[in-house]
Order: C-alpha cells, then structure tokens, then sequence
C-alpha cells in the first residue's frame, strides 16, 4: 500500500507540482489549503507524513498546524517537513540549530526544492518513523 502525504500549502501551482513529483515515485496524495482543513484532513484520514507551509492566511499558519499536530495524542507522532519561502520573504532565518525542535517539525527547508531533493527528504523522514 501506498505511504500517503498530506500537503498543506496555499499555493495551487505548489501543489500540482509536488503532487505530480511525489504521485511519480509511488506515494499518495491529498492537499488542504488552510489550517482548518488540514486539521480536519488529519484528523480524519490516516497520513503517513505532512508537507506544511509556514504562512498561508495567517503568516504562523504552519506553526499553528504542527503545534495542533504535536498536541493531539493521535497526530504527535506524524513526520512533519516544513517546506516555506518565509526566509526569502522576511529576511528571518529559521534554519538554525534549535529551529526544529522549535518549530515542532522532523525537518524544515526553503522552498523551492529541486523534486529529487523533496523525494529524499520525504523517503529519510518515512523511513525514520517505520
């Protein structure tokens, strides 16, 4: 069966695209565009990662969604890549030592990625939680 991924973006066309990347190499895909309906998605569907955005409505969308992730009993265990231009945007750097841990995610990187990049950091972080 395939390992299936939740991507949580708002952006359409950054959807379609990593959609397209990781439905090649075999896995299954569902998208929401806001906290909201990625919460519902989780809660109700049975993922074996999630792919999130840091600002979609809100610009801390994503924190909010992997602290939700962390704080429920049934999600804290799920693999979290954050994927996010907020650096190029903001000037702020997230990617520092702590940012993790910090973050509330299993690994985090500036979009975009180059699709053979997406797939190992997707295969390294299924691969950590089986």
């Amino acid at each position: 069966m395939a390992q299936k991924i939740l991507l949580v973006d708002d952006d359409a066309d950054f959807i379609e695209i990593n959609e397209s990347v990781l439905k090649a190499y075999g896995f299954e895909t569902e998208s929401a565009t806001t906290s909201e309906e990625a919460m519902q998605k989780l809660r109700q569907g049975s993922f074996d990662l999630a792919i999130v955005d840091l600002m979609m409505e809100d610009l801390d969308s994503g924190f909010n969604i992997t602290y939700a992730i962390r704080d429920d009993e049934n999600l804290r265990e799920l693999p979290i890549l954050m994927l996010t231009s907020a650096p190029k945007k903001t000037g702020f750097n997230l990617n520092f030592p702590e940012g993790k841990e910090w973050m509330k995610v299993d690994d985090f990187a500036e979009k975009p990625l180059k699709p053979a990049q997406l797939v190992e950091r997707v295969k390294k972080l299924l691969q950590k939680n089986n």
